[in-house]
């Protein structure tokens, strides 16, 4: 089940990995729109670690001047789908968040950044999940930083990536 924007965003993925990023952040903003009005840009990606940039603007701002929960959780959700999709081939897996957990540390100042990484042996453990079963869940982490370079939230993001051909229409 490969549909052409998936080939774009896999190309686009390609791109960002070589240390062009604008594009991909643009475009992801034109996929998920409930993305687009906090302007979450991509910063790196890469197997190593993935780094978003959440702006401090109006609109990711709560009542008291300071960045809003839910601005830094979906920052936080954001970054974790760049790992699964720097990982894994979206024309080949079809990738699906089923929950977050969000633990608030502090008050933030000014702007955040959220980062995500594979654990030791886990993208391996995972592929080795999909290739025996089609399928396998997990979870991966994300940490919230100001503009201090505070953690000021952390997040626990829980996939299912599942080949396209395990995917059954009804």
């Amino acid at each position: 089940m490969m549909h052409s924007s998936t080939q774009y965003v896999s190309k686009l993925i390609a791109r960002a990995k070589s240390g062009k990023p604008a594009l991909l952040s643009r475009i992801m903003q034109e996929i998920i729109p409930f993305n687009r009005p906090h302007r979450i840009s991509v910063i790196k990606i890469s197997s190593e670690k993935c780094l978003v940039n959440l702006p401090d603007r109006r609109r990711n701002r709560n009542h008291l001047g300071t960045m809003h929960a839910c601005a830094m959780a979906t920052a936080a959700e954001f970054v974790s789908g760049l790992n699964v999709l720097e990982a894994f081939d979206i024309t080949q897996y079809r990738l699906i968040m089923g929950r977050l957990q969000v633990d608030y540390l502090r008050r933030p100042k000014g702007g955040c950044t959220a980062s995500s990484s594979w654990g030791d042996g886990q993208l391996r453990a995972v592929r080795s999940d999909i290739s025996t079963n089609g399928v396998a869940s997990f979870t991966l982490t994300s940490v919230v930083l100001d503009s201090l370079d505070i953690k000021v939230a952390e997040a626990t993001i829980y996939w299912q990536v599942k080949s396209w051909e395990k995917v059954r229409v009804k």
